[in-house]
């Protein structure tokens, strides 16, 4: 069966995460994006749902998780040079941080995003 054009159902688990997160739904998100990492092949992709497991860890008030997949996100945004989409969902997580800049490492990733946005 023919499928829309660049879609072939590889991208519904990152999908559904991010309508479960909408949706307030942190628990089904974490375990749809979990699963979605698994198969992202993109850098751009993987970026995307790192940024989302992290802005679910920071609403949590999870500072490993968010720390563990922002770090990771930042990292790839760093990588390719390019901090369009996910540096934009990258400074989400860096609002979604502020209650969190008491610790030096929240702080730190704070400001490796920000340093994301100047250097574009």
């Amino acid at each position: 069966m023919p499928t829309w054009l660049r879609f072939d159902g590889a991208r519904l688990a990152e999908e559904r995460g991010t309508c479960y997160a909408a949706l307030g739904r942190p628990d089904l998100a974490s375990a749809a994006l979990t699963e979605a990492l698994k198969t992202a092949t993109s850098l751009r992709r993987r970026g995307s749902i790192l940024t989302d497991l992290a802005v679910l860890g920071a609403q949590a008030r999870q500072l490993d998780q968010a720390l563990e997949y922002g770090v990771q996100a930042a990292g790839l945004a760093d990588q390719t040079r390019s901090s369009g989409y996910v540096g934009r969902k990258l400074q989400v997580l860096r609002g979604e941080l502020e209650p969190m800049l008491t610790d030096r490492r929240a702080a730190q990733l704070s400001d490796r995003i920000s340093q994301l946005e100047e250097a574009v």
